[in-house]
């Protein structure tokens, strides 16, 4: 029996319907099908924080239970996954650094909004009051995301100070 986080059924803003749900085990094969999909442009310039490696960190992640202190949604159009976000709580409980990308061959617009602002929700449930994000000024469309969306948001790094959890976790490929 799976206790599954039921999709949610959103429009992007082309009129394309998509689902974005919490990531489960059964995932890994779609998160890892992302990956192979992704350009080096969108790894490195596009979306932030969850280039190749950290794709497949996730995907072996995402066969372990999720827990408290950190969430994976995904966003799927026509059964394939277009984008993925996650956070991991950091040291101070009321932060938590967040990664999202998005894969550019596909019908991409708003996939990043909505995941985000999915993501900030599932957050703020675990009492985080600020999301800190590996981006920089160079990623223009990411920042104006956080910023329509309301979001609370600092720069940083990505890897700063992960809660025990995380610093028991394995390194990326």
């Amino acid at each position: 029996m799976t206790t599954a986080t039921p999709p949610v059924r959103v429009l992007l803003p082309d009129g394309e319907a998509a689902w974005v749900r919490k990531l489960e085990a059964g995932d890994a094969a779609a998160v890892l099908a992302l990956r192979a999909r992704l350009s080096g442009r969108d790894r490195h310039v596009r979306f932030f924080g969850l280039g190749v490696a950290g794709l497949a960190e996730l995907s072996t992640q995402l066969s372990h239970s999720s827990g408290v202190g950190h969430t994976a949604v995904g966003c799927f159009v026509h059964s394939r996954l277009a984008g993925v976000a996650r956070y991991d709580i950091l040291a101070d409980p009321a932060e938590a650094a967040v990664a999202l990308v998005v894969d550019g061959h596909g019908p991409a617009l708003g996939v990043a909004a909505l995941l985000l602002e999915q993501l900030a929700v599932s957050a703020e449930h675990e009492g985080v009051r600020m999301l800190v994000a590996d981006t920089g000024a160079e990623n223009a469309k990411m920042l104006g995301v956080f910023a329509a969306l309301g979001i609370p948001f600092r720069p940083g790094l990505q890897r700063e100070q992960p809660a025990a959890a995380e610093r028991n976790a394995p390194s990326p490929e």
